[in-house]
């Protein structure tokens, strides 16, 4: 629940965000199965949510025995990540909850690398699961909360803090050199259309050269 996420962010966290919390064993809601998919179906993300996994739109999935609902986070044509929550019935009004995130993929290696390191991928789990934790409670989500024991969660992990630091790095040199790349193409073929035309003075050379050819007589006039 909500408290899960203070004290997992706060550095409990162990191969994922809660330890035996909603990723790992689930968690169990006061709601029957049709409540809950109810709930779940009405769903939606914010874009702030939405851009911690990397994207900014979504789209949902549910399985055939509609017991899992997947939402699709988009980033243009790409798949940034899955976000999926798996119900059990627990009794008569108590359905068990296990949510599961996986990283998708960009058209940049290095973008994947930092959305896969622990620190975001942390980050994406406490948000998405504020989220849904705030839907089937019945309350309005507090992403503060989250993002305070975040604060937390990196002083007691500078390592992952460095993580993403070589990960953004590697990110900027690879902007750098596509615009590097972008540079050394257009100058190339700017200079080649100018080197195959010529300069401008050769060219105006070679339109007012006389043509002596055109002027010869065409009848001998030499004299035998």
């Amino acid at each position: 629940m909500k408290t899960g996420v203070i004290i997992a962010a706060s550095g409990l966290a162990v191969g994922g965000l809660y330890l035996g919390g909603a990723f790992e064993r689930g968690e169990v809601y006061n709601l029957s199965i049709d409540d809950t998919r109810s709930r779940l179906g009405a769903l939606s993300f914010p874009q702030e949510v939405l851009g911690s996994a990397g994207g900014s739109d979504t789209s949902l999935s549910i399985g055939d025995s509609g017991n899992t609902y997947t939402w699709n986070v988009k980033a243009g044509d790409y798949s940034a990540a899955l976000f999926t929550a798996h119900l059990t019935i627990e009794g008569p009004a108590q359905t068990r909850v296990k949510l599961d995130y996986k990283n998708g993929k960009s058209s940049s290696a290095w973008t994947d690398k930092l959305m896969s390191t622990s620190f975001m991928r942390s980050y994406a789990e406490a948000s998405f699961h504020e989220q849904l934790d705030a839907a089937l409670e019945g309350r309005p989500a507090d992403q503060g909360d989250a993002m305070h024991a975040f604060a937390v969660h990196a002083a007691a992990n500078p390592q992952e803090i460095r993580e993403v630091g070589i990960a953004t790095q590697g990110i900027f040199k690879e902007v750098a050199n596509q615009l590097k790349e972008a540079q050394v193409g257009t100058y190339s073929g700017a200079y080649s259309q100018y080197a195959s035309q010529g300069s401008a003075r050769e060219r105006m050379r070679a339109a007012t050269k006389p043509n002596y050819e055109a002027t010869r007589p065409m009848t001998d006039l030499r004299r035998d």
